[in-house]
């Protein structure tokens, strides 16, 4: 029921820690930041900006307290935001079929020709990150790939550096990488919520984008070059690292 109910909050456009948050806020009715973090499992740290987005976007309300307490929004309100949120999803459903449907035939032809591609062996991998590294112009972002393989990227991620891309790095849950300080002091590091990914993902300057698939003794990676495909895994991929928590 619980994972219902936070499933559908995202449809709305909640992220998965303010629809936590705003779950936890319904079942308690009023609480404080402190018991919202323990009840909703988001971190501490990241309680009282996911709180005041929550506010910010009017779906629950701040008593000025000592501590702050908070609450749902009024049953009308919440309603009434659903009903616009929904009318706006059934509009750009209308408008993204229509464009599609315009160039339906377009697109069947760029898809036919090499929409992914399958790269086997670490050394050919190797190649393909490297090539879509040295094309960033301006943010390359890197999402649970390997202590291992992240090693062997440094080089090249310092020279993007020194080009001034932006270089941001997710790091599993419970990664360990002995490096850390120092990559800290060159790179955007963060930790994602999840603590055994089931594959690593690169994007550069929302154009190349691959997902990187580890095991002990090889890699694979799948490149995609569909241009609508890479907007959608673009905006998916970023908004992972805005749910990651800094180091």
């Amino acid at each position: 029921m619980e994972e219902n109910i936070l499933n559908a909050l995202k449809t709305f456009g909640l992220t998965d820690y303010e629809a936590k948050v705003y779950y936890a806020v319904c079942v308690s009715e009023t609480s404080s930041a402190t018991e919202l973090s323990k009840l909703s499992k988001v971190p501490r740290a990241r309680i009282y900006d996911i709180l005041s987005t929550l506010a910010r976007k009017g779906w629950v309300n701040i008593i000025e307290e000592r501590p702050a307490i908070y609450k749902p929004a009024n049953f009308n309100i919440i309603k009434k935001k659903l009903d616009e949120e929904e009318s706006k999803l059934k509009k750009a459903k209308t408008e993204i079929l229509e464009e599609i449907e315009a160039h339906s035939k377009k697109d069947e032809e760029i898809i036919s020709e090499a929409a992914q591609e399958l790269i086997s062996g670490e050394e050919k991998v190797l190649k393909l990150i490297k090539t879509f590294i040295s094309k960033a112009k301006s943010e390359i972002i890197l999402n649970y790939i390997s202590t291992s393989l992240l090693d062997k990227l440094i080089p090249d991620l310092e020279y993007a550096k020194r080009k001034k891309v932006s270089v941001k790095i997710i790091l599993s849950s419970k990664q360990k990488v002995s490096s850390l300080r120092s990559i800290k002091k060159m790179f955007d590091v963060r930790r994602g919520i999840e603590e055994k990914p089931a594959h690593g993902n690169l994007l550069v300057d929302k154009k190349y984008y691959t997902n990187l698939f580890e095991s002990k003794d090889n890699i694979n990676a799948v490149a995609i070059y569909y241009k609508k495909c890479i907007f959608c895994l673009s905006a998916w991929l970023n908004r992972e690292w805005d749910e990651s928590r800094k180091i």
